[in-house]
């Protein structure tokens, strides 16, 4: 560690003490000058300290967390961890909170889009749908070069899903599918339209089924040179 990360680990370790904040608070009350503590309690203590401060940085008002970000990717390297998933998730969640309005969420996603990016490139690789589905409702707004692969990534895993379970998937993973159809439709764009007409003709499931085919139809509204695929029978049980 650096001597100005010891400096500022120095000082957030006296903060807690004179002021017995709890970890969760202090790192929402802080702002990005003390990153480089956090990360290195990040480092070594226990879970639940971890969640606190995933949490409290996920809603604080300085919007750059990609120091945090980078550390739990870093962590999380070369395997998949679900505790690892679980913080990721637990920031991403505060970072983009749909209650904070537009602003809140546009200002984050321009503070923190390189590791956001790099993040749609790992997307494939995680476990966790929810972890998955917190980052995909922000993609087509993120204007990266790994925003829409990653989301096709995404589709992929959908439709993999699908055909696995024979149309039939768990909660999570139909709410991943739902978040999915919802980010295509805002990027309009006809590559994914077989995705869209696939996942239509494989789930058994009617609110799946007929969001994709409203978002499908949407995109071929919006590209008429686009070839769409025939309104597909659905297995499900209307």
């Amino acid at each position: 560690m650096s001597s100005r990360a010891v400096i500022s680990a120095l000082l957030l370790f006296a903060a807690v003490a004179v002021s017995a904040a709890d970890w969760g608070t202090l790192a929402a009350d802080s702002d990005r000058s003390l990153d480089s503590a956090f990360v290195s309690v990040l480092q070594s203590e226990d879970f639940d300290t971890k969640a606190l401060i995933c949490t409290g940085v996920g809603k604080r008002s300085d919007p750059f967390a990609g120091d945090i970000i980078t550390a739990l990717l870093e962590s999380n390297a070369g395997k998949t961890s679900d505790r690892i998933e679980l913080l990721l998730r637990m920031l991403l969640n505060g970072l983009f909170d749909q209650s904070k309005g537009e602003k809140w969420i546009a200002d984050r996603i321009a503070a923190n889009r390189d590791v956001l990016d790099s993040m749609a490139g790992r997307i494939a690789k995680w476990k966790d749908p929810q972890l998955a589905g917190a980052l995909v409702r922000i993609l087509p707004a993120l204007n990266t070069p790994g925003a829409l692969p990653g989301l096709a990534q995404v589709g992929s895993r959908v439709v993999g899903t699908l055909e696995t379970g024979k149309g039939v998937m768990p909660s999570q993973d139909l709410a991943l599918a739902l978040d999915f159809l919802s980010a295509v439709e805002a990027t309009g764009r006809a590559d994914f339209l077989d995705q869209c007409t696939t996942i239509a003709r494989l789930s058994r499931e009617k609110l799946v089924v007929d969001r994709a085919r409203e978002v499908a139809r949407v995109i071929a509204e919006q590209n008429p040179r686009s070839t769409p695929a025939p309104n597909p029978p659905s297995t499900s049980a209307h």
